[in-house]
């Protein structure tokens, strides 16, 4: 066995609990943070991805909800985006403005037109009460708004609402409310409600291919800038003169303050996985300078027998990389059994006016948890090499001349 790994097995100190309880702490503090701002990023990603796809195709010069400038849904190149491993489905929308007006309350609305093939999973987990629309026979009259917007104008599941769109002349529309949904985004939740497209192509005065976006939806990991940069790449290399001219805008550019946030909340945790590395790296360093100062004497023994000043430092660091890892073992064990009681329990709730959800979400990305721990273990062991300065000082005269 080599020399340096059976003293370091037979070093004992009472003093190591404190190191290790602390790397423990750091490490959870660490998990937890990078697993709850993922948690984050991921639902509000989810939640505007549902709202408005994560990739949209409008017309030139136009936002996405647009009612002026239609174009039609016979692109000959979204075959090639629909065959990308990333894209889960592709779908027309149009919009059409107009105010709600019950007997006590006004309110404008956005009405996005959706066809029976329209992804509905996002308004059917948000779904609070009521159905979904159903648009798959003929035109539906079936509406779905927002519960706090139902809650101001003071409108139930099952009633009926009147609408008005204004335009060259005053169109009066009647709708029954067959849903509430609650994607707690208040800024959207307040502003948008479903209803069949071909309500809104017949209220435009449009084409019954005629739309006011495409919306491109992915899976729940995809990197939408990057998936945006390859469907641009494919309308630029396999346009045709018969296409309608379309821009792609990439919904973290629609929504980019939501997204900003979300970078903050990567700096704020960068600075606290910085932090907690410091300090458990400090803390085991002072453990293991304790260490050092009670077996000084065995240091000048090992170093009087031949050991190099390398060979010593090593018989401690492989002390201080056990303490290390038992350490981040239990600090991945707590960290991970509360953030799994989190998942399933929602037992830590927030204010969804603030956090846009209602309780503290949680997203297990195990690759990156992985490189976290590793990351931290080659930190914190970088830090403990200090310690080679002070075995480099040990005179084997001078200790052994003092026992």
């Amino acid at each position: 066995m080599n020399a340096g790994k059976f003293i370091a097995q037979r070093l004992r100190d009472k003093g190591n609990r404190i190191a290790w309880i602390s790397v423990a702490l750091s490490v959870a503090v660490m998990v937890v943070a990078v697993v709850v701002v993922a948690g984050f990023k991921s639902e509000i990603k989810a939640k505007v991805t549902g709202m408005m796809g994560s990739v949209t195709l409008v017309a030139p010069g136009q936002s996405p909800i647009n009612e002026h400038y239609p174009f039609t849904d016979s692109i000959s190149w979204l075959a090639a985006v629909d065959s990308l491993r990333s894209v889960t489905s592709i779908s027309g929308v149009g919009y059409r403005s107009g105010l709600i007006k019950t007997d006590e309350d006004i309110h404008g609305l956005y009405f996005k037109g959706v066809d029976s093939l329209y992804d509905m999973s996002f308004f059917e987990a948000a779904l609070v009460e009521g159905r979904l629309p159903d648009f798959s026979a003929g035109i539906s009259n079936d509406a779905l708004i927002s519960r706090p917007l139902a809650e101001k104008l003071n409108l139930r599941s099952g009633d009926r609402m009147t609408v008005y769109f204004i335009g060259d002349d005053v169109k009066v529309r009647r709708f029954d409310i067959c849903g509430l949904y609650d994607a707690q985004l208040e800024e959207i939740d307040q502003s948008f409600g479903l209803i069949d497209l071909r309500q809104v192509r017949r209220l435009n005065g449009w084409e019954k291919d005629q739309v006011s976006a495409m919306e491109v939806r992915t899976t729940r990991r995809a990197d939408i800038d990057a998936v945006s940069g390859i469907i641009e790449n494919i309308g630029f290399t396999s346009v045709q003169d018969d296409d309608p001219a379309v821009f792609v805008m990439p919904v973290t550019r629609i929504y980019a303050h939501l997204f900003d946030w979300l970078a903050l909340l990567d700096l704020n945790v960068l600075m606290i996985l910085a932090l907690m590395m410091a300090v458990a790296g400090f803390n085991m360093i002072s453990a293991i300078l304790i260490i050092l100062f009670r077996r000084i004497s065995m240091i000048g023994v090992l170093k009087s027998v031949g050991m190099t000043n390398r060979a010593v430092t090593g018989v401690f660091l492989r002390k201080a990389a056990a303490l290390v890892g038992k350490g981040m073992l239990l600090g991945n064990a707590l960290a991970l059994g509360l953030c799994l009681i989190q998942k399933y329990t929602h037992v830590f709730k927030l204010d969804p006016e603030n956090y846009f959800v209602g309780y503290v979400p949680v997203d297990f990305n195990w690759p990156g948890l992985v490189l976290l721990n590793i990351i931290s273990f080659i930190v914190i062991m970088l830090i403990l090499s200090l310690s080679s300065a002070f075995v480099s000082k040990v005179s084997p005269a001078v200790t052994m001349k003092v026992d």
